[in-house]
C-alpha cells in the first residue's frame, strides 16, 4: 500500500483529504505543520507527500527546498490557494511534482497522486531485475520520470530526444510499461536498417512485391497492434517514409508494399534521435510537419554527466542484473566514477563496469579496476583545417571571417549552448569565449 503525508494546517481541509485518500487506498499520515512533517520524513518513508503552501508555522517552500536536496526522488505535490499565483510559479521552480488548488476536484487530486506515486516506485527500484529497468533518482531524472507520468496518461505521440547512450528506448519502455502493460512493444532502429528494407519492415510487403518477397509479410505497425512501435533514430527516415509515417500518424491508414487494401493502425507512436531535429536548426532532417506531429510530448534525457549523483544507483543495479550482487566499489572507485564525464553515457558505464568485474577477482573494486581511458575525445571540427590550429595561427583578417563563420555555425547547431560549441570545435570553452571577445561577437561574456 503506498503511503502518503499530507501537510496541512487546516483541520477540516486535513480530515478531508485523509478520508478521500484512504478510501481511494492509500496510507495517510498527517501533520499540522512543518515541525511535525519534518519529524514524519526523518522516521518514516512516504511515496508522496502533499503539502499546503501557507502554514501557520511557516512556508511549506522551505520543506519543499530541503525536500528536493534530502531526498529528491520524493515527488511533493503543493497545495495552493487561486491567489498563490506567485508561489506556485516558484514551487515549480524549486522541483515540486505538480500542484492542486483550493477547492480541490477528487478526480484531479487522485489521478495526479496515482501518477505521482507510479513515478516515485519506479525511480526506486533499482532493485528490480528486469534487464530494461530505467534507473536514477536524480533532480535530473526526476524531470524524466515527471514527463513519463505524464506520457503515461494518453496515447499521444512522444519524441524523445538525448545523446546516444542516455537511455532513450528505456524512457519508450518505461512509458509503454505503465501505459499500456500487457500490450506489444515493438522497437525498430532505422539507421540499423537498409534503407531498401525500412518501408517493408514498417508496412510489411505482398508476395511478388519484390524480387525476394516470396510470402506476405506483416510489418511492425501491424505487430504492435494496440500496443506501442518505438522508431529508433527518426532522423534517419528517408523524406518519402516521413511523408507515408505522417499519413499514418493523421488517420491511422497505411498500405503494404506492393497491396492495395488500407490497413489500419492502432498502435501508439514513440520516437527518439541522438540528432538534432527541430525546425529550423540546420542539421535538422526532419520534415517540419512531421516534427509537431511527433513532439505532441518531448522528452529530454540528460547526458551522465549532468547526473553524476545516479553513478551509485546505476552501478548497483548493474552488479546485480549481471549476477554479482555481492561485488561492490570502494570510495575512491566511486569517486573517480563519479568525476569523469562519460561521453558514451550510461552504456559506457556499463560496459566499463562490466570490463572491471572481468578483469578484477577482488571482491571491492577500486581505483585500479577501471580504464576510463583520457579525457573526453573531441568531436571532428567543422572544417578540414582543424579549428585548434586556425585558431591559434597569426589571424589575418580572411582567417577571423572563416573563424567568426566556425563559430556562428557551432553556435548555430548547439541552438546558442557555448558548452556544446566549443565541443564541436574541438577546442575549450574559455577559448571560446576569448576568440568571441577578440571578435566582438554577441553574447561574447562568460554564463555563470
Amino acid at each position: 500500500m503506498s503511503r502518503i503525508l499530507i501537510v496541512e494546517d487546516d483541520r477540516i481541509i486535513r480530515f478531508s483529504m485523509t478520508q478521500n485518500l484512504a478510501d481511494a487506498g492509500y496510507e495517510v499520515q498527517t501533520a499540522e505543520g512543518l515541525g511535525d512533517a519534518r519529524k514524519l520524513l526523518e522516521a518514516e518513508g512516504f511515496d508522496a507527500v502533499l503539502l499546503d503552501i501557507r502554514l501557520k508555522d511557516g512556508d511549506g517552500l522551505d520543506l519543499l527546498e530541503d525536500l528536493r536536496r534530502d531526498v529528491p526522488q520524493l515527488p511533493v505535490i503543493m497545495v495552493t490557494a487561486f491567489g498563490d499565483s506567485d508561489r506556485t510559479i516558484r514551487a515549480m521552480k524549486a522541483g515540486a511534482f505538480e500542484y492542486v488548488t483550493k477547492p480541490f476536484d477528487l478526480d484531479v487530486l487522485l489521478a495526479l497522486l496515482a501518477r505521482a506515486v507510479k513515478v516515485h516506485l519506479a525511480a526506486n527500484a533499482p532493485e528490480a531485475t528486469n534487464g530494461n529497468t530505467l534507473v536514477g533518482a536524480s533532480p535530473a531524472m526526476l524531470n524524466v520520470w515527471k514527463s513519463i507520468g505524464r506520457s503515461s496518461a494518453s496515447r499521444v505521440p512522444v519524441l524523445i530526444t538525448g545523446e546516444s547512450g542516455v537511455g532513450k528506448e528505456l524512457v519508450a519502455r518505461a512509458i509503454h510499461d505503465n501505459a499500456h502493460p500487457g500490450r506489444p512493444f515493438v522497437a525498430v532502429n532505422l539507421a540499423a536498417l537498409p534503407s531498401s528494407l525500412v518501408e517493408s519492415e514498417l508496412f510489411g510487403h505482398e508476395r511478388g512485391a519484390f524480387t525476394g518477397a516470396v510470402a506476405r509479410r506483416e510489418g511492425r505497425f501491424e505487430l504492435a497492434q494496440d500496443g506501442t512501435l518505438f522508431l529508433d533514430e527518426i532522423a534517419d527516415l528517408e523524406l518519402p517514409l516521413q511523408t507515408k509515417l505522417l499519413r499514418v500518424l493523421e488517420d491511422g491508414g497505411y498500405e503494404r508494399v506492393g497491396g492495395s487494401g488500407r490497413l489500419e493502425s492502432k498502435a501508439r507512436i514513440i520516437t527518439a534521435t541522438s540528432r538534432p531535429v527541430a525546425p529550423g536548426m540546420p542539421e535538422s532532417l526532419l520534415r517540419e510537419d512531421l516534427y509537431y506531429r511527433l513532439a505532441v510530448l518531448r522528452i529530454d534525457v540528460p547526458p551522465l554527466r549532468e547526473r553524476l549523483q545516479d553513478i551509485p544507483l546505476l552501478v548497483h543495479a548493474f552488479l546485480r542484473r549481471a549476477g554479482r550482487p555481492k561485488r561492490a566499489l570502494s570510495e575512491g572507485a566511486l569517486t573517480r566514477l563519479s568525476a569523469h564525464d562519460w561521453p558514451g553515457n550510461v552504456r559506457q558505464l556499463r560496459h566499463v563496469l562490466e570490463n572491471a568485474c572481468v578483469m578484477s577477482t577482488a571482491e571491492v573494486l577500486d581505483e585500479s579496476a577501471f580504464q576510463l581511458g583520457e579525457a573526453r575525445p573531441q568531436p571532428a571540427p567543422l572544417a578540414a583545417v582543424a579549428v585548434s590550429e586556425i585558431l591559434n595561427l597569426d589571424l589575418r583578417e580572411n582567417l577571423e571571417r572563416l573563424e567568426r563563420e566556425l563559430i556562428e555555425t557551432a553556435l548555430a547547431r548547439a541552438q546558442g549552448n557555448r558548452a556544446q560549441a566549443s565541443r564541436l570545435l574541438g577546442i575549450r570553452r574559455a577559448l571560446l569565449y576569448a576568440r568571441m571577445l577578440h571578435l566582438k561577437m554577441r553574447g561574447a561574456e562568460p554564463a555563470e
